[in-house]
């Protein structure tokens, strides 16, 4: 959607991970009241759907994971078509969505923001993650949620990463768990938000639709400012990884605790600090971490 007068582009990009869909839904719920309501902005606002084909089936993805594959290198020979065996469904949708966000790079709106919209597989999964550089942005501060500063350096791959280097204001929205009405009407309400700090829409009452207030207020209360990963626990293929029913984001747990359990027996924290995205789904390379505050609580 273009705006009648110059302004930032935003990039909301939903079902990067195809089951994670609050995002898409989110993105379609504001530009349907943008519309409907003829609300005026400034610049211009793109929504996509980042792995359409996963989206479709409500899969995480199909054949590879689609935030894990943002690599410079492998980009370029997938692009030359180095390895005439490459025929995954995330090799099209990888050339795919990033078609459309270099079509967007020379665009005259400034500043350029891109938000990846996710859910995770545990309650309390409201939180924001963004290069440490880009940790005090005012829009990132206006969303009031859980900052992790480091995360990138564990997650090798993803998005967040690779567009942050074309020179986008780029950050991750996890909205809650997957499939929550909770997480929908989070990431709708933060949308608006993102746009009123943003300066592409102004704050009037009159198309008020964001509730963000009263919607982070209801659980904002003994949630951490800002984290940093102390530890993170990686799985493999045959790893046979089990979670510890119970466990939800930014929980306290205590050195030596058992949390969770694989082929080789009990796993056990290895340092006191909050535990970060546990998962509870079957598909994933990543365990748990456990992450330190670095702030006071929000």
């Amino acid at each position: 959607m273009e705006g009648s007068e110059d302004g930032p582009l935003v990039i909301l990009i939903g079902g990067l991970h195809g089951n994670e869909v609050t995002g898409v839904h989110a993105i379609m719920n504001v530009f349907r009241s943008i519309e409907e309501w003829n609300i005026p902005f400034k610049g211009k606002i793109v929504g996509l759907i980042g792995n359409t084909r996963a989206f479709e089936k409500g899969v995480r993805f199909q054949d590879y994971d689609l935030n894990r594959c943002w690599d410079s290198e492998y980009i370029r020979q997938l692009r030359e078509k180095l390895h005439p065996e490459w025929d995954a469904a995330e090799d099209y949708e990888l050339l795919e969505l990033l078609g459309e966000i270099e079509n967007l790079i020379d665009a005259t709106h400034k500043p350029k923001i891109l938000v990846d919209f996710h859910a995770t597989s545990s309650e309390n999964g409201n939180f924001i993650v963004i290069p440490e550089d880009e940790s005090d942005n005012r829009i990132v501060r206006s969303l009031r949620l859980p900052i992790v500063i480091d995360l990138e350096k564990y997650l090798v791959g993803t998005l967040l990463e690779y567009v942050h280097k074309l020179g986008f204001t780029s950050f991750v929205f996890e909205g809650g768990l997957i499939g929550s009405t909770k997480a929908l009407n989070l990431h709708t309400s933060g949308i608006w938000e993102i746009l009123y700090a943003s300066g592409v829409v102004e704050r009037r009452h009159d198309h008020e639709f964001s509730k963000y207030d009263q919607i982070i207020e209801s659980f904002i209360h003994q949630l951490p400012h800002k984290v940093s990963v102390l530890y993170h626990h990686k799985i493999y293929n045959g790893d046979g990884f089990q979670m510890k029913p119970g466990y939800h984001n930014f929980q306290t747990v205590s050195k030596g605790e058992i949390v969770a359990r694989d082929n080789k027996g009990e796993i056990e924290a290895r340092v006191d600090g909050l535990i970060f995205m546990p998962l509870y789904q079957p598909i994933g390379d990543d365990g748990f971490f456990i992450v330190e505050e670095l702030e006071g609580r929000l």
